[in-house]
């Protein structure tokens, strides 16, 4: 059993995390595929999709540093993620030694395009009780994309603790690692209600993320729980895709001048009702 975890909180991962698998077709990470461990980043798994997609530049790139090919493409992402978040190089690619790579492929408007097989071999994984630290710490699930860490999850279930005790686990989490600043998304739900910060430091950056007043179980058999939408629709590939190229707002940093207080760079998404 999961450090501090009790039978219904376990049991609702382990629905969630069958449900994904099975109507998403994600594929499940193990935490040994995560060899990056300070940024977090599947390296393995970018690096398939680089072949898949742009063998032609990876040529190019290989020409001139043989062997070292790979290290120069993750140095290069390393030295990005100092200063640029990382939904921004996804949206916008990465530059290696002049050559430029595309970290994702969003989805074309024509299903006939050439690049609509390059959008096919996007890839989203995810790893629930995903561990990091010398101390082994848990985030109940991260998701990823092409081996990149793009959203957080942390679950309650209501007999043992809210959504707001999830809301509060993350402010409190060390936020020097980069799993807390990476992701565009972290989300805190219970079995009833989600919450959603794109800066998991403050409690007060969590906005409610339901579909309503109240949310209601998209299937009627009694099956699913009341937040069904949120591993059914947000959860889903061509939202988390839709979200990346489209919903995601970039807020740049603004020094104090006159009468305006300095302001810290930050990510704006949107609520559930304004994405549909």
């Amino acid at each position: 059993m999961a450090k501090g975890k009790k039978a219904p909180e376990l049991t609702f991962q382990q629905h969630i995390a069958d449900f994904l698998v099975r109507e998403h077709g994600y594929a499940v990470l193990e935490q040994t595929d995560i060899t990056d461990t300070e940024h977090f980043i599947a390296e393995d798994q970018l690096w398939a999709f680089l072949k898949a997609t742009q063998i032609d530049s990876l040529k190019k790139l290989t020409d001139d540093y043989g062997t070292d090919a790979r290290d120069e493409v993750f140095k290069a992402l390393h030295k990005e993620l100092e200063h640029t978040p990382l939904w921004l190089l996804l949206r916008h690619g990465l530059k290696v030694r002049g050559l430029e790579f595309r970290l994702y492929y969003p989805k074309p408007r024509s299903a006939e395009s050439a690049a609509a097989k390059k959008h096919g071999e996007n890839r989203i994984t995810f790893r629930p009780h995903f561990y990091f630290g010398e101390t082994n710490q848990e985030i109940d699930f991260v998701f990823f994309l092409n081996g990149l860490p793009i959203v957080a999850v942390e679950l309650k279930h209501e007999k043992n603790q809210t959504v707001h005790d999830a809301v509060a686990q993350f402010a409190a989490r060390d936020h020097a690692r980069k799993i807390f600043q990476h992701p565009f998304l972290y989300l805190a739900a219970d079995t009833s209600d989600v919450m959603a910060a794109t800066d998991p430091r403050r409690e007060q950056n969590f906005r409610w993320h339901n579909t309503g007043l109240t949310n209601e179980a998209v299937t009627k058999d009694g099956s699913e729980y009341r937040i069904e939408f949120l591993y059914r629709e947000v959860l889903a590939k061509d939202q988390l895709l839709e979200a990346l190229s489209f919903f995601l707002v970039h807020v740049p940093q603004r020094d104090a001048e006159d009468d305006k207080p300095e302001r810290p760079a930050l990510t704006l998404f949107p609520r559930y009702h304004q994405s549909r």
